[in-house]
C-alpha cells in the first residue's frame, strides 16, 4: 500500500514539473554559444517527436475494429487534439529553420503532418455519421418517414469507408516510419551538445506523458 502511495505521489510530482515547463531552461540551461532565437527549438522539436512517435506507436498497433463506434470517435477527436500540437510544434521549427539556416526541418514533413490531420478529421466525421445513422435506426423510423432512399442502411456503408482510411493510414505510417526515424536522427546531428541535452531531456519526459491518450 505505501508502495503505491509513493508510486501515485512521485507521478503526479512529475506531472507539476511537465506543467510547469515554460522555457529551455528546465531542461537544462543554455551554453553561450547556442543563438537566443534557437534556445526553444530542441525542446519544441522533442515534444513534436514525442508526439508523433507515442501517436505512430498507438495507431500502428490499434485493433479499433474490437472498439465501439462511440469510443473510436473519442479516440480520433483526441489525435486530432494531439495533431493541433504536433502540426504547431513542426510549423514553429520550420520558421525557425528559415531564420536559423541549419537544415532541421522540411516543407514535407509540414505537408504530411498536415495530410494525416486531414485523414484524421475524416475519420471522425465518419464516426459522428454512424452515430446520427444509428440514432435514427433507433427511433424506428421507416425510410418512407425519411426521404426516399436515404437510410439507417448507410451505417454499414459508413463503417467500411472508415476501415478503408484507418487501412490505409496505417500503410501510410508503416511506410513512412523508417524515413521518419532517419530524418530525426539527421536533424540531431546538427545539435550542439546542450541542445542534444534539452532534447533528450525533454523527449523523455514527453514521451512518458503522451503515451497515455488520456492526457492529450
Amino acid at each position: 500500500m505505501k508502495e503505491k502511495k509513493k508510486n501515485s505521489s512521485a507521478k503526479e510530482n512529475r506531472k507539476r514539473l511537465f506543467l510547469r515547463m515554460k522555457s529551455p531552461s528546465a531542461f537544462g540551461a543554455a551554453r553561450r554559444f547556442d543563438s537566443a532565437s534557437f534556445m526553444n527549438v530542441p525542446p519544441e522539436m522533442a515534444r513534436r517527436d514525442a508526439a508523433y512517435s507515442c501517436f505512430s506507436a498507438y495507431f500502428r498497433k490499434a485493433e479499433l475494429e474490437k472498439v465501439p463506434v462511440e469510443e473510436r470517435s473519442r479516440i480520433y477527436r483526441r489525435i486530432l487534439q494531439l495533431f493541433d500540437l504536433i502540426e504547431e510544434k513542426s510549423e514553429f521549427i520550420f520558421n525557425s529553420d528559415m531564420i536559423e539556416k541549419r537544415n532541421l526541418e522540411h516543407a514535407g514533413t509540414l505537408a504530411y503532418i498536415r495530410l494525416l490531420r486531414k485523414y484524421f478529421r475524416l475519420l471522425n466525421d465518419l464516426t459522428s455519421a454512424q452515430m446520427e445513422s444509428g440514432g435514427i435506426a433507433a427511433d424506428g423510423a421507416s425510410a418512407d418517414e425519411l426521404s426516399g432512399d436515404f437510410s439507417p442502411r448507410m451505417e454499414p456503408q459508413l463503417r467500411q469507408f472508415e476501415a478503408t482510411l484507418t487501412a490505409a493510414v496505417r500503410e501510410l505510417l508503416e511506410r513512412n516510419h523508417d524515413l521518419l526515424l532517419a530524418q530525426e536522427e539527421q536533424r540531431r546531428k546538427g545539435f550542439s551538445k546542450s541542445d542534444s541535452e534539452r532534447y533528450e531531456r525533454a523527449f523523455a519526459l514527453y514521451a512518458e506523458y503522451y503515451a497515455n491518450l488520456e492526457n492529450v
